[in-house]
């Protein structure tokens, strides 16, 4: 997270930079609220300096800065305090469903606003040309990924394999990954240890390594070949997946396009699969 990357940094920052972080690790609540120019007469800088700053910690600039540091605020409030910070609970029940709606809208439409085509494509290609697909994700995230090989399994002919659980139980599918394989990996705040050692992995082992996120703190952020940046907020509870739901979707639904005899093939092999299923299942009734 920024603030941890300012936080680890700061003593080996030059004397600008290291009053600038200074000032954002004790005002974090203005920094994350306040203009660049509030910001820039309170430490004594000038707002190029702030500029300069943020792209030293990697980013396009001070308000992506400024969003990263609201985005760790807003994960480290509980449901309670959301409630408070946005009054859902004085708001009549009309107006609650309004910001909720609103809230998800947002998040959609932030979603792909920031997506670039070329990346969708070059996910989409990976997914056609990779010998094996490995899809990563633990904790809440481990029930997406779940949903998505399930996804690609009725769709692709190809092997398809869920790295989650703890290093016993992903570790024996895992030592398999090789040059010729690609790995999806999906982690939001609370980013989980796994993930370091998982991507660690696909890096040593020369094959791809696909992101789903939601921010350049993302401790496997530099690692990635290619990434999503996914909008999570949520006015309740830790993440919001709508962004990352829809994104999974549309991935799929290119790569069915691109293969399209072998996908309606597959996808008939299935359901001929489950009619048999059903089938001996009634028999036994």
């Amino acid at each position: 997270m920024v603030l941890a990357k300012i936080r680890d940094s700061l003593s080996t920052m030059p004397s600008n930079f290291h009053k600038i972080g200074s000032y954002i690790l004790d005002h974090e609540q203005n920094v994350a609220f306040a203009s660049i120019y509030a910001i820039s007469q309170a430490v004594g800088v000038s707002n190029a300096s702030l500029v300069r700053f943020a792209k030293s910690l990697g980013l396009d600039g001070y308000q992506a800065l400024k969003r990263e540091v609201q985005d760790e605020i807003k994960h480290r409030l509980g449901p309670y305090d959301k409630i408070a910070l946005q009054e859902l609970d004085s708001l009549p029940e009309e107006k609650r469903l309004q910001k909720l709606y609103m809230s998800e809208i947002n998040n959609l439409r932030n979603t792909f606003d920031k997506i670039q085509p070329e990346t969708i494509e070059t996910m989409a290609e990976n997914l056609r040309t990779a010998r094996r697909i490995f899809v990563c994700g633990f904790g809440a995230s481990g029930y997406l990924a779940k949903a998505f090989e399930y996804t690609l399994i009725s769709s692709i002919n190809k092997e398809v394999t869920l790295i989650t659980g703890s290093v016993s139980d992903y570790a024996p599918r895992l030592r398999s990954f090789g040059v010729e394989d690609v790995m999806f990996i999906m982690t939001f705040p609370p980013y989980s240890d796994e993930i370091r050692h998982v991507a660690q992995v696909v890096i040593n082992s020369g094959g791809r390594l696909n992101l789903f996120t939601n921010s350049a703190s993302c401790p496997i952020y530099h690692l990635a070949h290619s990434i999503v940046r996914c909008d999570t907020n949520s006015l309740l509870l830790t993440n919001s997946y709508v962004g990352l739901v829809s994104i999974l979707n549309i991935l799929v639904h290119l790569v069915f396009l691109g293969t399209q005899d072998k996908s309606i093939e597959v996808r008939k092999q299935s359901l001929a699969m489950q009619e048999e299923g059903y089938s001996e299942i009634s028999k036994g009734r």
